[in-house]
């Protein structure tokens, strides 16, 4: 077993530290951690109520697992569970739920930049993005991949889906649909993420049946009620489908299309 803990750093007797975990000077290591292999909790993180998987990366000065910002917290010992290979920059902060039985959820593979902020109780997925000052309130769902950029601000309950791409400075007031780009004081959607599908490997096909989902869900006229209906009739993928079955959920409502745009223009 290689561990190794400076000496300056306060690490519970309680906490579990696995193999090849690297601790760094004036770090608090508090109750109800484990620690995956491969870890590093760099100079004056703070890390407690979490248990994360391998090869995660806390750069410094981050918070991770501490109590909520909410004000009908009464100090339960609720947690943060994160997966594998994340990287949390400087001064970052990911707040443990305000309840015992669902904790707040990070995948793994994400990237969340300096001052980057995720509230009690969210759920992010693989693969996502958060830029610097980003802050994302309670409840919060982002799914795989989505990249959200600096100083956005996303409201509690909202939901941002797979692939999106939200613009820096934005709002995020309403649940904003897979594989779009959004933007905006109140964000509204200015298109597809399209080159984000083609890095991915989505054929013409899945990518035209998405386009075409788009324009059924967004730019038909439609009561958006309506709109979903006619939509999912003519949805011929999974990732189709999957953007119907997504505005279908909401309960905060949908942010909307800012561009009357069809066809190839939609990117």
């Amino acid at each position: 077993m290689s561990l190794k803990i400076h000496p300056s750093a306060v690490v519970d007797k309680s906490a579990v530290l696995e193999d090849n975990v690297e601790i760094g000077p004036f770090v608090v290591i508090g109750a109800n951690v484990k620690i995956g292999s491969g870890s590093y909790v760099g100079p004056h993180c703070v890390v407690e109520n979490c248990v994360m998987g391998k090869n995660n990366e806390l750069v410094a000065g981050c918070y991770v697992g501490i109590k909520p910002q909410d004000l009908s917290y009464k100090g339960i010992p609720s947690m943060v569970v994160m997966g594998d290979g994340n990287k949390i920059r400087e001064a970052a902060t990911i707040h443990r739920s305000s309840s015992v039985e669902t904790p707040t959820k990070i995948g793994s593979n994400c990237l969340f930049m300096a001052g980057s902020h995720v509230a009690h109780d969210c759920e992010v997925g693989n693969g996502v993005i958060i830029a610097n000052v980003t802050g994302i309130a309670g409840h919060c769902i982002i799914e795989d991949k989505a990249i959200i950029s600096g100083l956005v601000g996303a409201h509690q309950f909202c939901r941002i889906g797979t692939m999106c791409m939200v613009s820096g400075a934005s709002g995020v007031h309403k649940d904003i649909a897979p594989y779009c780009i959004a933007q905006g004081y109140r964000a509204g959607l200015v298109g597809l993420n399209v080159i984000g599908l083609r890095r991915n490997g989505f054929s013409r096909e899945t990518i035209k049946s998405i386009k075409d989902t788009y324009k059924n869900l967004f730019l038909s006229g439609l009561i958006f009620s309506e709109a979903v209906e006619k939509a999912a009739a003519e949805a011929s993928t999974p990732e189709a489908k999957h953007m119907v079955d997504f505005c279908r959920n909401s309960k905060r409502g949908m942010a909307i299309a800012r561009m009357k745009m069809t066809g190839d223009e939609i990117e």
